[in-house]
């Protein structure tokens, strides 16, 4: 008895899967519009809480930005206890914002005033990546590693440079 062989074409080329969002994503986010609707004590517990997850499981990416929005919230909470937040701690905001005008307009000014920080050029790259800026991207991070060479293990880990990460632009970090 002859069968029929069932011939189905294969996709031509399968779309990666998404990243799955982190379980703390939500949480996070919620904790960050307390911070933006002035509830900031209720964000500080928020936040602790959020940073002792993102440790345990960890999730440094998240953990990293918690901590940016407990300062932030700490600073606005008690201003006379706090300091007042930094240049970076405002840009790093500004960025998980995704206020990449905003983030650039600030880190001219202290770029200008501290151009020997890596971090700041660091910081730069990443407000570039985020507005697929590749090139501006490319020449910020080049600068930032030249400043402080530890920077390179930071970018393989940050997510906004996923959409321009694979530019041959950046070949000056492989192999780092």
């Amino acid at each position: 008895m002859a069968t029929k062989a069932k011939s189905e074409q294969a996709p031509k080329s399968a779309p990666a899967p998404a990243a799955k969002p982190s379980p703390l994503a939500g949480a996070f986010a919620k904790a960050v519009k307390l911070v933006d609707g002035g509830k900031y004590a209720e964000a500080m517990k928020a936040l602790d809480t959020l940073m002792d997850e993102a440790h345990a499981a960890g999730e440094w990416a998240i953990k990293r930005r918690t901590q940016v929005y407990r300062t932030l919230a700490e600073s606005k909470l008690h201003p006379a206890k706090a300091a007042t937040p930094d240049a970076v701690t405002e840009i790093q905001a500004s960025l998980n914002r995704h206020d990449t005008d905003g983030a650039l307009k600030q880190l001219e000014k202290a770029i200008k005033a501290h151009s020997a920080q890596g971090n700041l050029h660091y910081l730069r790259a990443v407000a570039f990546a985020q507005a697929d800026n590749a090139e501006a991207a490319a020449e910020s991070l080049k600068k930032a590693v030249e400043l402080d060479a530890d920077l390179v293990f930071q970018w393989h880990m940050e997510p906004d440079f996923n959409t321009v990460r694979k530019s041959p632009l950046f070949a000056f970090t492989e192999g780092r």
